[in-house]
């Protein structure tokens, strides 16, 4: 934690690639908690409607992750964490 104190402190990072760094990890802890629920279509149907069923859930998970994007981006403006570091 002293690293990450030290790094902020001292402002010696890219202050956007700070601000795309917590986004995709806020994204990914998103989309592993709202797709916990959602099943495995491809796994669980071995049907001829596999294709559609997989097609179906890859569109529901991508626009999961794009909402987890979305509220990343909108935690990052409202608290600007590495606004102190943009000032230098």
């Amino acid at each position: 934690m002293n690293i990450v104190k030290e790094l902020l402190g001292t402002c010696k990072i890219s202050v956007v690639l700070a601000y795309l760094m917590v986004v995709y990890i806020l994204a990914c802890i998103y989309y592993y908690v709202r797709t916990r629920t959602v099943g495995t279509p491809f796994n669980d149907s071995l049907t001829k409607k596999q294709k559609a069923i997989k097609a179906k859930s890859s569109e529901q998970r991508k626009n999961i992750f794009y909402q987890g994007i979305i509220g990343a981006i909108i935690v990052m403006v409202l608290f600007r964490p590495f606004n102190r570091c943009a000032k230098k």
